[in-house]
């Protein structure tokens, strides 16, 4: 039986692990029209969680629609994912009404000098992305149905140009119980700047749901059960699987399947086997590791040594002298920006009050 853990890419809604009462939050709001938007780190699972919900709101009457905009760098790429996700996700019936409906929309897209080729409407406000924005108030006057729209990588939208957030807006705010929508998104620095600073036009237009770590109980629990359905056992490897995880969604995952690869039908798990396990996942998430290394400044090296730490301060004289961490605003400042690109989340229980998100990356900085 090949292993049941998925960690490669998003699982469907039976997959899903002690994230009921998120799940039924994001459903309860999306069907009052309410918008909300997911806070949580990279790979804990919100685009699980999101995909989850729109089944859910699915079996309620809701048509989920879910657009990703990972590598869009212009409206017109945006436009076009727009159009492409109700093309490929509305159900059969209402997918021909749309087939001809979307010819009559302005086009993503105009004409190159001469006829050859197509190009790129540069305008932010471009007509074709506005219409395709105002797809749900066309669906809920045909149907009377309300979409729920899933905006995942959102962060992207703000990078093509700051004045794109404010474009949505201008069709979104007016749509009424025709749509709500789920915001999602891999940088958390500008997720929350975009939905809570003053100055930026979605701000306060998304209640916050937040996706944290794991329990240790209820990952046990799952894993425990899929270890019996291919009658196996983790044994006494199941407690250093737990804590080398921390909780952490797809890291737990990956751990237990290399765990789960090394034992055959009725066999029991044990310190021989995690080892193994242990050196095979660290070996498989490397590259994650070390690219994110390589990417940080000398001074945010340091910062993440002594956070890896959990035992000394940021500020304190050990950390000076352990990892040449001096006291003053530009390790606060480094902390910033590593908080804002999402590698750090808060633990009261450490000593400077953060802990890194990749439990790979801490173990491999405190043996290191």
């Amino acid at each position: 039986m090949a292993s049941p853990f998925v960690y490669e890419e998003p699982v469907d809604p039976s997959g899903l692990i002690d994230r009921a009462g998120e799940l039924r939050l994001l459903e309860d709001r999306a069907l009052d029209g309410r918008n909300s938007r997911l806070e949580g780190a990279r790979r804990y699972g919100k685009t699980s969680l999101l995909r989850a919900t729109l089944a859910a709101v699915q079996r309620d009457g809701a048509i989920p629609i879910e657009v990703g905009f990972l590598g869009c760098v212009t409206a017109a790429d945006v436009a076009q994912r727009i159009e492409r996700a109700y093309s490929a996700q509305l159900d059969s019936r209402l997918r021909r009404w749309y087939d001809g409906l979307v010819r009559t929309l302005n086009p993503t897209v105009s004409a190159a000098p001469a006829g050859v080729g197509v190009k790129a409407t540069p305008q932010i406000s471009a007509p074709g992305l506005l219409d395709r924005l105002a797809l749900p108030r066309r669906i809920h006057e045909r149907t009377g149905r309300p979409c729920v729209i899933a905006f995942d990588e959102f962060q992207e939208v703000v990078r093509i140009d700051a004045a794109l957030p404010g474009v949505f807006r201008s069709e979104l705010e007016g749509q009424g119980n025709a749509a709500a929508y789920i915001f999602s998104g891999s940088h958390p620095g500008l997720m929350r700047a975009l939905f809570g600073d003053r100055r930026h036009a979605f701000f306060a237009q998304a209640a916050p749901v937040e996706v944290g770590r794991l329990p240790p109980d209820d990952l046990a629990d799952y894993i425990v059960a899929r270890f019996a359905d291919g009658r196996r056992d983790p044994g006494e490897a199941l407690g250093p699987l737990l804590d080398a995880a921390e909780g952490h969604p797809q890291r737990a995952m990956l751990l237990a399947h290399h765990l789960y690869e090394r034992l055959d039908a009725g066999q029991r798990g044990d310190i021989e086997a995690w080892i193994d396990a242990l050196q095979a996942a660290r070996l498989e998430g490397r590259g994650e590791v070390q690219v994110l290394w390589e990417s940080c400044t000398s001074l945010e090296r340091r910062v993440l040594k002594v956070i890896a730490q959990r035992t000394v301060a940021l500020g304190s004289h050990e950390a000076d002298v352990r990892f040449g961490l001096p006291k003053g605003g530009s390790a606060r400042a480094a902390v910033e920006r590593l908080l804002g690109d999402g590698h750090l989340v808060d633990d009261a229980a450490t000593r400077t009050g953060w802990r890194l998100v990749d439990p790979f990356l801490g173990s491999w900085l405190r043996e290191s």
